[in-house]
């Protein structure tokens, strides 16, 4: 990942973050929000949401690993990752609407799909069919749909194969390479 000086790196998680993070967890429930006659009830919906969205983290992904997302000194987000022999999966990247469209996420995820070739995992994302954005973003990034169901799709980026067939990538990807090999 990058280092501190660039201008966007990241930090693990500090128990000071705390407020930081719910923070950044409220912008994604942003218009719900809006939407809700009573502020005062909305934040302590919120509150409570936030809560069972870390324990839920911890308790499917025990060990997972917190970063807050920085931008050029400026806490932007953040990114939780959970790592096993085979995958990187990233648990949530959620960056703050000032920081979004930006190319802070692609580069993240550009470089977590560095790490995953280098160390021959298959990376791993789940988005919200709401979003977009991130949809068509793991598409330009080379990520194929492995699955849908009614609230997201879960995307996977496995590394390119080798000239010498072997390697993991996914069948598009072998192909993808081998057309790139034909070409040169």
């Amino acid at each position: 990942m990058s280092a501190p000086g660039r201008a966007t790196y990241l930090r693990p998680c500090a128990a000071s973050d705390d407020a930081f993070l719910y923070d950044v967890f409220c912008t994604t429930w942003a218009d719900e929000v809006a939407a809700l006659p009573n502020q005062n009830l909305a934040q302590h919906v919120l509150r409570i949401q936030h809560i069972a969205e870390e324990r839920r983290y911890a308790s499917r992904h025990p060990g997972h690993e917190r970063y807050v997302v920085e931008h050029d000194g400026e806490p932007a987000g953040r990114l939780y990752l959970d790592r096993d022999d085979s995958s990187i999966h990233v648990v949530d990247l959620t960056l703050l609407p000032a920081f979004r469209a930006r190319g802070i996420g692609s580069g993240i995820l550009r470089d977590l799909c560095e790490d995953a070739r280098r160390e021959g995992r298959v990376l791993r994302l789940r988005v919200s069919r709401r979003n977009r954005g991130a949809v068509d973003l793991c598409h330009r990034l080379g990520f194929t749909l492995s699955s849908v169901d009614d609230l997201e799709h879960r995307f996977e980026w496995a590394p390119p194969a080798r000239p010498d067939g072997s390697g993991s990538g996914t069948p598009a990807q072998r192909g993808a390479d081998l057309r790139r090999g034909l070409r040169r």
